[in-house]
């Protein structure tokens, strides 16, 4: 049996390191157990644009996801002041704008309502044209018949995830490589979680933050938990001057310059891969078409690497974050798709918030765990 602990936490992601930063912030004992590495998956890969809109500027602003957006967007804002500060790590944030661009007659209509919409709810969301909007992104294509222009910030994937499992070190929580392969309870309550190797890890609270490896638990809670990995690839670009001034964001593809000088481009967006993680040619030639019909310029560009990170999505692209029923003092955040490190600060908040004062910040009904329904025995 292993030394108690208040709660552990199964994955050490972006929503894992992150549920164990908040817990620690509130002076509860941290076990996190992870079977490889510290955001070994997507959250060390993530190209981590973090737009305040959500993915893509595309949700309406009732949709719930909007919501979390905009709460998860302020949230980083303060964990980019308090972060470093807490960790010793620095995590490259860096605000600049990002571009949604339209070249067809058909997009224009369909994005330029939407910034007047979001216009009058934040006057940083703004439509451009013409002049005024290759001042913000020379590099724009210049066939581009205007954009919707919104704020956003970024870090560095890999020392985001980092920051936050050092600054919950520094407060007491423990990392241990661990596979588990279930759950331990009694009369609806858990009592620990079961090793592959045989141990049982004794915990009163189990959060599972497992990514695209969530459906494993669907067994061991009895819910459908239909979350798939989706491969993402990525190329890294070393630009020559001028370096891009705003991130791009067009038909699921972007250009983003990172805080070390990297410039990302991609990503694919591949639901049929499985859990085969690696680059293939045919996501390098999506890529760089996309990449030279958002910004010609970048031909001269040259490509210093290739990566891919699995994504976690889940039936219905809404990320399962809350208690599981049926067991007291389970929770799942997880299913976040495109949009994980974005909403990885308040979705993490949330369920810590759930475990230490028993009530969520913002509603959570549409990300209930159970709503696909029991696994049927």
């Amino acid at each position: 049996m292993a030394e108690h602990a208040d709660v552990v936490v199964v994955g050490a992601g972006v929503m894992g390191c992150g549920t164990a930063y908040w817990l620690t912030r509130a002076r509860y004992n941290v076990l996190v157990l992870e079977q490889e590495s510290i955001a070994c998956g997507a959250s060390g890969m993530a190209a981590a644009m973090l737009e305040s809109v959500g993915h893509g500027a595309r949700l309406p602003l009732d949709d719930p996801l909007a919501e979390l957006a905009r709460a998860s967007f302020a949230l980083h804002q303060e964990l980019a002041r308090q972060l470093p500060e807490d960790s010793g790590v620095e995590t490259g944030y860096r605000e600049n704008p990002v571009l949604h661009p339209a070249f067809t007659v058909e997009e224009v209509a369909v994005l330029k309502p939407q910034a007047l919409a979001l216009h009058r709810h934040n006057a940083a969301m703004q439509w451009l044209e013409g002049q005024a909007l290759w001042d913000v992104e020379p590099r724009l294509n210049r066939a581009v018949l205007g954009a919707l222009v919104s704020p956003q910030a970024q870090v560095l994937a890999y020392r985001y995830v980092l920051a936050l499992a050092t600054a919950a070190e520094r407060r007491g929580m423990t990392i241990r490589h661990g596979e588990v392969v279930g759950l331990v309870g009694h009369a609806g309550r858990v009592t620990g979680v079961r090793l592959r190797n045989g141990e049982t890890v004794p915990a009163e609270t189990v959060v599972l933050a497992m990514g695209p490896w969530s459906q494993q638990a669907a067994s061991w809670v009895g819910l459908k938990i239909p979350i798939y990995p989706v491969r993402g690839q990525l190329l890294e670009l070393l630009v020559p001057d001028p370096q891009l001034n705003a991130s791009i964001s067009y038909g699921g593809m972007y250009l983003v310059r990172k805080a070390d000088g990297v410039t990302l481009a991609g990503t694919t967006e591949e639901h049929d891969s499985g859990f085969a993680n690696h680059p293939t040619a045919a996501g390098r030639q999506a890529i760089l078409r996309a990449t030279l019909h958002m910004a010609p310029s970048l031909e001269e560009a040259q490509i210093q690497d290739q990566v891919s990170g699995l994504r976690p999505c889940s039936a219905d692209q809404m990320p399962l974050i809350g208690p599981v029923p049926g067991w007291h003092g389970v929770y799942m955040v997880a299913g976040h798709f495109r949009s994980g490190m974005l909403l990885s600060a308040i979705s993490t908040r949330i369920i810590a918030e759930l475990i230490t004062t028993g009530h969520s910040p913002l509603p959570i009904d549409a990300f209930n765990p159970a709503r696909f329904g029991r696994v049927e025995s």
